[in-house]
């Protein structure tokens, strides 16, 4: 492997090496600038180059920012492999925090330092919220270390598939210690709670009958509520009592309402119903007219966050 070394400035050298051809005949160049006193000192310094390259702890070519970066992971991984739901949430967190601080680095300029400082100034960053509470008054609330985590998680996982693709060595989020978080207790209806839910449910009438349909089957299903909405009457078996859980419904602005495959294999899965709720949704099956079990009034799929609301 060819080396050689040109004087820049004053004990400043520039060392370059050749390794090969690429695909189009051009020798494959790699080069770095050091600091030293005199020449042998960077000769020293060429055979360590030398070295790093040979064992591919140098990555070849010219590098990308992270603001191109993001281009290339979008196209060959985001778009590709992440639910829609998740991809947009992700494009959210870069667009809105993590390109305007990042975006000017050269990947592999991007230090431990870096990240630690920007997770400083996320703790003082704040969001607009409205706040139930506050009597829908708009209040400015410092992002919680949830979303602060959530940011590490990602930025780690996007430089991870920049080492895999052999853009940079090393990771630099990996010599960073992630966000500490409590884990949210939550709120759960207890029997008694349950029982005068399901009681005061049974008031709903005419059209409103979906909804305490969907509230009952969500209690003695325990499913998701992208997975309620998704539910279709080809997969309910009333005879034995069973319910497919098959797909997602999923909403995006951009998008609208549109059925998800499941992440895993395993959420795939047939659950019981006890007789009562077996012949609650017999009862529904004549009212609705719909292959989804719940729809809006006019025969649109129902939005996931409107069981919520």
């Amino acid at each position: 492997m060819a080396g050689n070394i040109e004087k820049r400035g004053k004990n400043s050298y520039r060392l370059v090496v050749f390794k090969g051809f690429d695909l189009e005949g051009k020798p494959i160049r790699y080069q770095k600038t050091v600091h030293c006193t005199n020449k042998s000192e960077a000769k020293i310094e060429l055979s360590k180059f030398i070295s790093e390259i040979e064992n591919g702890f140098v990555v070849e070519g010219r590098l990308p920012t992270f603001e191109q970066f993001v281009e290339i992971w979008k196209r060959d991984y985001g778009k590709k492999e992440l639910a829609p739901s998740t991809y947009s949430r992700y494009i959210g967190m870069l667009e809105s925090r993590i390109i305007p601080y990042f975006g000017h680095f050269k990947l592999d300029k991007i230090k431990p330092t870096d990240i630690m400082l920007f997770y400083d100034l996320l703790e003082k960053d704040t969001q607009i919220r409205r706040i139930k509470c506050n009597n829908g008054v708009r209040t400015l609330k410092p992002l919680s270390k949830k979303t602060i985590l959530e940011h590490h998680r990602l930025l780690r996982a996007m430089l991870h598939k920049a080492v895999y693709w052999q853009l940079i060595v090393n990771n630099p989020v990996e010599r960073v210690q992630p966000p500490k978080t409590k884990k949210a207790k939550r709120k759960c209806y207890d029997e008694n709670q349950t029982k005068i839910l399901v009681e005061n449910l049974e008031q709903l009438t005419g059209d409103n009958i979906k909804y305490r349909v969907a509230i009952i089957l969500d209690i003695f299903t325990g499913v998701r509520l992208g997975e309620l909405m998704g539910i279709e009457w080809s997969d309910v078996d009333l005879q034995n009592g069973i319910i497919n859980i098959n797909k997602s419904s999923q909403y995006l602005s951009d998008k609208g309402i549109f059925f998800k495959d499941p992440k895993t294999e395993s959420s795939i899965r047939d659950i019981a119903i006890p007789n009562f709720v077996v012949s609650l949704l017999e009862e529904y099956k004549l009212w609705t007219n719909s292959d989804r079990l719940f729809v809006q009034s006019c025969g649109k799929p129902m939005n996931p966050d409107t069981i919520s609301k």
